[in-house]
């Protein structure tokens, strides 16, 4: 089973980023996953900065266009997509919930770990197109587990 990755990036230390990720593929070694943040990435060019030159704008327009192209491949190309929403804190996570939505509309079953209260991620839409939601990493990969046992 294919599972892509999805996560904030914006406001997140690189071991932030990266160190659930790295969590869930030990756990669930047997599994093959997608993952944008496996390539080098600049967190720095996701938000505008409140004065930016030409060049560094369009810089980050060409930068955002690679990540959409790049990421709505993956999540086409996956089975499931796995979304660890924890360390967002009180911040909505506008890349991770755009993926989201790809997923949904290419039918991909969704498992979202968010926490159970006072999540900016706990909306109506959101919870409507997640097939689970799940309080923590752990309970999330016992869901990724069901979803792979029924595909098998």
């Amino acid at each position: 089973m294919q599972i892509y990755l999805v996560g904030p990036i914006t406001g997140q230390s690189t071991a932030g980023v990266l160190n659930w990720r790295e969590r869930l593929k030990l756990a669930m070694p047997d599994q093959q996953f997608l993952d944008p943040a496996s390539a080098p990435f600049d967190a720095s060019l996701v938000t505008a900065a409140s004065s930016q030159s030409v060049p560094q704008t369009l810089k980050r327009l060409q930068h955002g266009r690679f990540v959409i192209d790049r990421n709505k491949r993956l999540v086409r190309a996956a089975d499931v997509v796995f979304a660890n929403l924890l360390e967002a804190q009180d911040r909505i996570s506008i890349g991770s919930v755009g993926e989201l939505f790809w997923a949904n509309a290419f039918g991909k079953p969704i498992v979202v770990v968010r926490n159970p209260v006072a999540d900016p991620h706990d909306h109506a839409m959101l919870n409507a197109i997640a097939s689970r939601i799940c309080s923590t990493t752990e309970e999330g990969c016992d869901a990724l587990r069901e979803l792979a046992n029924s595909a098998a």
